[in-house]
This record gives C-alpha cells, sequence and structure tokens, in this order.
C-alpha cells in the first residue's frame, strides 16, 4: 500500500515537490482544514506535516489509525500533543535548523528598534508629521552586556553576532560547559546572577512548564533599571502583566516582542504600548528559512515513512513490544540512575562531562542503545527541565560535551546491575571526596528499580519518593541528630539505610523520606561540620 501524506498548512512548494518525487508516496495539500475536518480525514493518512496554525491534538492522533509520523515545518512543537503522540506511538518530527538564521536575525533587528526607537520614530514622523530628534534618543550597542537566555541553535548565533557588534556577552544555560562558551565567546552565568548585569536581554529558551513567566515580577526587580527584552522564543515566557508594570515603572526602558501569550494579541495592554516594538511572529518568515524548513522536514518524514533513522525526532520512536517488556523496567532504572547521579555529582559543586556506564549480567548480552538513551534523559532532564526525550538525548549530549561510554562486563545468570560513575583523572580531596561520584542499581522481584550502591558503599533502597544522601562522620549520635531535625520540621522517615567501609572513618548515609524537606531545614543540614555532600533527591 502507497502511503499518504497530508500536508494541513501553508508549505513552500519546494517541500511538496519534494514530497511528491517520492514514487510510494501520495500527497493531498489541504490547509485552513477545521479541527473537526482534521480528526474527519486524518484516519486515512499515513503522514501530517504542520506548521503552527493546525492543532494536532490528542484526539486528531488517536483518530490518525494509520498515522506513523507527524512532521512540523519549524521548531516549536506546542501545537501537537507529544505526550498523546509517544503513547501512541507515532514519531513527531521537526525541521529546527531551517530558520536558525532568520530568527536569529530578526533577534538582532528588534534589538536595534528597540534600543534606536526605531518604528516610533518612523510612525511619528510619517504619521504625525513631527521631526522630534530629542524625544527619540537612543542608546548604542556596541560596549552594551547583552543577556543570552539559552544557548541553542538561535541563541549561540545572536551571541555570535553580539559579540562581532563589540557587545559583552553573558549567558545562561543549565548545561553549557566552559569549552563551548570559550568557543562562542560568552561568559555562563546563573540566572539570578545575570539579571543585573545586563543592559539587554534576549530570550532563546523553550517553553515547558518549567520556563513558564522565567520572567516575572521578581525577575524584573533584580534587572538592572533601564534594562530593553527582547523575545522571539515564545510568549509564555514572559509574564505580560509583570512585563507591563515594570515598562511603567521604568524598570524596563522598552521590550521587543515576537511573541505574545495569546496570539493574535488582540487583548493584550502591550500591544500599541509607546516602549513595546512589536512584531507578528516572525521570527522564522524569510524567503529563504520557509524554502530550506520545507525541504528539511519533507525529508524528514520521507526517512519517517521509509523506517529510516531522522536526524530530528521530538519524540521516541516505537519499540517492538516483545523488547519493550524486557527493557522497560531496565529503561526506567537507567533513566532514575541517571537523576540521581546528577544530583549526587553536582553536590560536590563539579561537573563531570565524561561518565561511564557499566551492563553487567545477562542484560549486558542485550541492545542496550534504549537504556543509556534512558539514561541521556535521567542525566539532562534535571538541568534542562523537562526539554529532554530518549531520541533527542544523545543530540543534546553531544552538544553540551557530556560523554557516556558504555562497558558491557559479560552475560550469565546472576542479577542485572547497572553502575553509573564519573570518569576524571583527578581525585578531588577532602571528607565525602574520596573519589568521582557514582551510584549502581538493579531491579527487584517485583520489577522495581533498586539503588545498591552509593560510590560503592552497599545500600539497598527501592522505588520511594524523597532521599536524602548525605555522607557522615561514622560516629555515635549523628544519624539521630539528622533523625531529631527532620521530626521537628514535620518530615517522616520511611527506612534509613547506612553503608560504610569499617567502623569510625566516614559513611554514606541515605534516608528515604514521605515528605519533601524544607529549604531552611535543608540549609542547616548542609552547615553540619559532621555532615559533608548532603543532597536531596527523588528515587
Amino acid at each position: 500500500m502507497r502511503a499518504r501524506v497530508l500536508v494541513a498548512d501553508v508549505l513552500d512548494e519546494a517541500g511538496i515537490e519534494r514530497l511528491r518525487s517520492e514514487p510510494d508516496l501520495d500527497v493531498e495539500v489541504r490547509p485552513g482544514l477545521s479541527p473537526e475536518e482534521l480528526q474527519e480525514l486524518i484516519p486515512a493518512y499515513d503522514g501530517l506535516v504542520v506548521r503552527s496554525a493546525t492543532q494536532v491534538t490528542a484526539q486528531v492522533l488517536e483518530a490518525g489509525r494509520r498515522l506513523r509520523v507527524v512532521g512540523r515545518a519549524g521548531v516549536g512543537v506546542d501545537n501537537i500533543d507529544v505526550k498523546a503522540a509517544t503513547r501512541l506511538g507515532i514519531l513527531v518530527v521537526n525541521a529546527p535548523e531551517g530558520n536558525t538564521l532568520a530568527a536569529a536575525e530578526h533577534a538582532l533587528g528588534l534589538l536595534f528598534a528597540a534600543a534606536r526607537w526605531i518604528p516610533q520614530a518612523h510612525a511619528s514622523l510619517t504619521r504625525d508629521r513631527q521631526w522630534d530628534r530629542k524625544r527619540f534618543m537612543g542608546v548604542q550597542l556596541r560596549g552594551k552586556v547583552l543577556g543570552v537566555v539559552g544557548l541553542g541553535r538561535i541563541g549561540s548565533e545572536v551571541a555570535r553576532r553580539a559579540r562581532a557588534l563589540g557587545m559583552r556577552v553573558l549567558a545562561y544555560d543549565p548545561f553549557i560547559g566552559p569549552e563551548r562558551a570559550e568557543e562562542l565567546g560568552v561568559e555562563l552565568r546563573e540566572l539570578e546572577a545575570l539579571f543585573p548585569e545586563v543592559d539587554m536581554l534576549t530570550l532563546h529558551t523553550p517553553l515547558t512548564e518549567q520556563t513558564r513567566h522565567l520572567l516575572d515580577r521578581d525577575a524584573f526587580r533584580r534587572m538592572k533599571r533601564g534594562v530593553i527584552l527582547v523575545n522571539t522564543a515564545r510568549g509564555g515566557l514572559i509574564d505580560e502583566e509583570a512585563l507591563l508594570e515594570a515598562l511603567e515603572s521604568g524598570q524596563v526602558r522598552a521590550a521587543a516582542l515576537d511573541v505574545f501569550e495569546e496570539e493574535p494579541p488582540w487583548n493584550s495592554a502591550l500591544l500599541g504600548h509607546p516602549r513595546v516594538v512589536a512584531t507578528p511572529h516572525l521570527g522564522a518568515s524569510t524567503e529563504e528559512a520557509q524554502l530550506h524548513v520545507a525541504l528539511e522536514i519533507a525529508e524528514q518524514v520521507i526517512r519517517a515513512l521509509k523506517g529510516e533513522p531522522v536526524a530530528h525526532a521530538v519524540n521516541a520512536p516505537s519499540v517492538p513490544p516483545e523488547l519493550a517488556r524486557e527493557l522497560e523496567p531496565y529503561v526506567r532504572l537507567a533513566q532514575k540512575l541517571g537523576e540521581l547521579f546528577t544530583a549526587w555529582a553536582s553536590g560536590a559543586g563539579a561537573r563531570w562531562p565524561k561518565v561511564e556506564v557499566v551492563y553487567e549480567g545477562p542484560i549486558a548480552a542485550r541492545d542496550v542503545r534504549p537504556l543509556t538513551n534512558a539514561l541521556l534523559v535521567g542525566l539532562l532532564q534535571p538541568v534542562l527541565q523537562g526539554a529532554v526525550n530518549a531520541v533527542n538525548a544523545p543530540v543534546l549530549a553531544r552538544q553540551r560535551q557530556l560523554r557516556v561510554s558504555e562497558v558491557r562486563a559479560g552475560g550469565g545468570n546472576g542479577p542485572s546491575r547497572i553502575t553509573v560513575r564519573a570518569l576524571s583523572d583527578r581525585r578531588p580531596a577532602g571528607p565525602g571526596q574520596a573519589g568521582p561520584p557514582q551510584v549502581a542499581g538493579t531491579i527487584d522481584d517485583q520489577g522495581r528499580p533498586l539503588l545498591i550502591a552509593v560510590d560503592g558503599y552497599p545500600v539497598h533502597v527501592s522505588s520511594t519518593g524523597y532521599l536524602l544522601l548525605a555522607y557522615n562522620r561514622d560516629q555515635p549520635g549523628v544519624i539521630g541528630s539528622v533523625g531529631t531535625l527532620l521530626g521537628q520540621a514535620g518530615v517522616n522517615i520511611a527506612f534509613m539505610q547506612v553503608g560504610r567501609s569499617r567502623p569510625g572513618e566516614e559513611a554514606v548515609m541515605v534516608l528515604g523520606l514521605d515528605d519533601p524537606i524544607p529549604d531552611e531545614v535543608a540549609r542547616e543540614l548542609r552547615a553540619r561540620d559532621d555532615l559533608w555532600k548532603v543532597v536531596i533527591a527523588r528515587w
């Protein structure tokens, strides 16, 4: 049977022709379908290509009984229910490279426009017939400090061009290492430390539940007075009411916005504000970008329908059912170990860009790539805030210079075991720093993840909720005082494990908790001189 592809939004003709050039594809172009019409038509198609206008809901995906791939001609997939697609085994692909330069140039164009009041001056001259030079006194970019939030494809291109303009560039990206920062000529900062330093700020990060209203009232209060703000990423990154207040008070000198929380933004007080430069989501709207995006998404959809590897998958492709059943518990284990390792390894305040995963027992004889991908998701997700999945994790790891090597330690009939450990030529000195961090786990007889070692110390921790991990001085009263402190804070201890090599030396304490630890209690624990490397995590 020939595969059928529905193009439901306006796409450059070059992309449509590329799809039609495949002899085994039938392509139909039907832009402007209503949700009801799309849901009625989709059962007959194997592939769906959209831009931002068409909403690919769970109902549409569930109706697509033949649907194997959804292609988004662009970067953002806000209009696609990716979770539903993953659940249904439908691959979602996007085209993130085609509009990179267009979006970066638009961000810089808006920065120039806001710094020099270009739209306002144009309107004053041509509409109001006023020759008012003093009113539109601007600021130059050279010598200013630009803050870039997100150093992905677009953010990196903006940073490069800002440097060429003579700007000093500070950047926040949770998992960009110093080598990448040096390559781009930028200085890394934590987000809260970045705000007070920058004269201008541009956003290039995805919209997630964690990044929604990233710029709120508190963020604006932390910024340098008179900051210029540019947003070409997603409208929901900014609390628009807070931005309006900051504009009115002068805390924000000007805002240049290509995106809004609600589009079109007819009800937004920001539209028409004298200190706002606004464009109707034009970041990718160049002839070149539309051509490149159309060709890129056509290639992705063609490869997906042929069963070939794709370069830009947003979610994980389907796993054969028999393999999925066998690997599923170990996939969960690998991701949990990755998350725990990230928390434990960063507890010493260090980055470990080289990580080794050791597979032992029968699992070592299987295809462990899904497990390593799950591990990467676990390693990256805590710092990338939900923007990671099993397909894009390897790419994101490479971009952030995180290298994970696999070691297989034979087969056999014994229990399978996964160990995650940092690789380093240095051995940190001091209590709780005898060597690079490592965690190990297996699956219990009920198929649940089981933590069995921390830094080589044996423990036995089944799946629970909150964990408190710490090195402690192995002497009377230490563990009891920790329990007392938690009890006074209303935190119930579900279980306690202590691993040690010899009595009287340092030991690893693992406490399972029913409740989260209040911030003030966590600070008190970390300030104690009989505890080291205190980490609070989930398991």
